[in-house]
């Protein structure tokens, strides 16, 4: 039975964000690269608990629900996390590290510099993990580019969905079709919400799509978002127009631009976003976006209601550098 009171999210890699902040002389973040040999004075740097998956957890805790981030942690981490004053739990995965990302935030866009040390596979599940992904109202897929191991680690905990019992889910040798087989045509309760990130240099991207097409194939509501990379990255790959990926995958697209979001599926919506003149921050405004708008799908509000709420949650957070709450609305 699905936990309607608590959200677990997560189950990805964990990471620490250094941002890097250079700024113009009006404390404005720059917009383009300074020349190479410069010395760049006005710069802020700062520490935080990051990566998709708590970046989505984190919007979900700070619009007032409880929820509890499933991934690696530290003693760093958490220090992290309560300097923040981040209100969500943290279950561990055990034997699973953090991770460091250099963010270099300019005044349009970000660059991220990810050291990946460590990777979520098969033999980090438990069947306490097991449990938890099938009773939590969400079940998140998110980083597969960043994970060596995603395929084998995603394929597995959608198979948790289908079979929680069955020993291919804790078998590291099982392979990809073998686990697809047993997905296909099952039905989970809850929402499987897919966020890969950048896959536009992913080597497993047909992998992925087949695990996505089996997803397709089940009963249950499920949604996959991306940005304009991702979206173009799967238009070259398959050949395809969005709304003919959206038919083939059998799952509803969220793209989300800075410019523009819209809904790919047997609903189509296209909403405009807001324009922001002074911009703190880009860092975890797609992840904001996310949690926004499963925040308001779980309210049991529209989705053409809920993708509005997320451009506002969004545009905050690029505004003032801040993660939005209930007092903000």
């Amino acid at each position: 039975m699905l936990n309607d009171d608590h959200i677990y999210g997560g189950f990805d890699l964990t990471f620490i964000d250094i941002n890097i902040h250079p700024l113009d002389a009006k404390n404005t973040l720059i917009d383009r690269l300074p020349p190479l040999g410069s010395h760049h004075v006005n710069t802020k740097i700062e520490f935080i608990p990051g990566g998709n998956g708590f970046n989505l957890c984190r919007t979900l805790a700070s619009l007032g629900r409880k929820v509890t981030y499933v991934g690696a942690t530290s003693i760093f981490f958490e220090r992290l996390v309560s300097e923040h004053e981040i209100p969500l739990q943290i279950e561990s995965i055990k034997d699973a590290k953090v991770n460091f990302t250099s963010i270099l935030n300019l005044y349009d866009g970000e660059v991220q510099f990810n050291s990946v040390k460590n990777n979520l596979s098969p033999s980090h599940l438990t069947p306490e993990l097991v449990s938890i992904y099938r009773n939590s109202k969400l079940k998140p897929v998110s980083n597969i580019a960043l994970n060596s191991s995603s395929i084998e680690w995603i394929s597995s905990l959608i198979l948790c969905l289908a079979d929680p019992n069955h020993e291919y889910i804790f078998d590291t040798q099982a392979d990809l079709d073998s686990k697809l087989h047993l997905i296909q045509n099952t039905s989970f309760e809850g929402m499987l919400f897919i966020d890969p990130s950048d896959i536009s240099n992913f080597g497993r991207l047909d992998d992925f799509i087949k695990i996505l097409k089996s997803v397709g194939t089940m009963k249950g509501e499920k949604y996959l978002s991306v940005n304009k990379n991702e979206m173009l990255t799967l238009r070259n790959h398959l050949n395809k127009t969005s709304q003919e990926i959206a038919t083939i995958l059998n799952i509803p697209i969220i793209l989300h631009t800075s410019e523009i979001v819209k809904l790919y599926g047997k609903e189509r919506y296209e909403l405009q976003t807001k324009k922001i003149k002074d911009k703190k921050t880009f860092v975890g405004a797609g992840d904001c976006f996310n949690g926004a708008f499963l925040h308001q799908m779980f309210n049991s509000n529209s989705i053409e209601d809920s993708l509005k709420f997320a451009i506002e949650s969004a545009s905050f957070l690029v505004k003032t550098g801040q993660y939005p709450s209930e007092q903000d609305y």
